[in-house]
């Protein structure tokens, strides 16, 4: 969590951070119009908005609770799919849930999805005042990290966890710590100033990159998409690099687009 608007290095000279926000509640906002953010809901609702846009939707509009959703479908010109859960089950009368298997080509090739989530959309809500917004996961780990270069040594870096049912789901980790990863190979710099959040989460990542899927069973996270038998959208968000595209949140409305 950042405590300061800078840090200094060993060199003497003034950077941004980048750092990992393990919770929407320790946001500190009063940092987000000098920083580039990245909301992680790994399982799964990043992975969803990643996966829709690769498969050619044309925008993902995130929508705070069902009736806003219901609004938004007169008022958005068509084709429009609504989408969304709650306690992972889709929400009933919605076209599809938050499962990326369900958003395939046939279905939401063109069209607006209008999604509300039970942790991902709210996290997105909670930064919506960031300088740059972005959607994070695994399967967009390394295009996400090369979108962020740019305004490294610019803009404060914050990888916002969406969490569980406010508590802390390391598959957010796990994917922080992927576009970390990337971003620390990508410039081949040795004074990046992560903070000590930011180094647990890139060597979480580190300690689980060969086995990513077993990896996500393992949290609550997983533990509670088995029960409700959703497990193999698991091994889809588990996918590393297999979506390469870098997603940005645009704003008035909020929507996902490709970058």
């Amino acid at each position: 969590m950042i405590a300061d608007i800078v840090i200094i290095s060993i060199y003497g000279k003034v950077w941004a951070m980048i750092d990992v926000v393990f919770l929407p509640a320790m946001l500190n906002a009063t940092l987000l119009p000098q920083s580039q953010v990245v909301v992680f809901d790994v399982l799964r609702a990043s992975s969803t908005i990643v996966t829709a846009l690769s498969n050619g939707a044309r925008e993902v509009r995130l929508l705070p609770d069902v009736d806003s959703v219901l609004h938004a479908r007169t008022v958005v010109p068509p084709p429009v799919i609504t989408a969304g859960e709650r306690e992972c089950v889709k929400v009933p009368g919605f076209d599809l849930g938050n499962s990326p298997a369900e958003f395939e080509t046939h279905r939401i090739g063109g069209a607006s999805v209008l999604l509300s989530t039970t942790n991902g959309t709210r996290a997105v809500l909670a930064a919506h005042t960031a300088a740059e917004l972005f959607i994070g996961s695994l399967l967009n780990a390394q295009a996400t990290a090369e979108a962020l270069q740019p305004q490294l040594d610019h803009l404060h870096t914050l990888l916002l966890l969406s969490g569980t049912d406010g508590q802390l789901a390391q598959e957010d980790v796990i994917g922080a710590g992927a576009v970390l990863w990337h971003i620390l190979g990508g410039t081949y710099r040795i004074d990046l100033p992560y903070t000590d959040a930011a180094w647990m989460a890139y060597h979480c990542f580190a300690a689980v990159r060969e086995r990513l899927g077993a990896a996500l069973r393992l949290g609550a996270g997983g533990v509670n998409l088995i029960e409700s038998g959703f497990e193999e959208d698991i091994d889809l968000c588990a996918k590393l690099n297999s979506r390469p595209l870098a997603v940005c949140v645009r704003k008035d409305p909020l929507r996902c687009m490709t970058s």
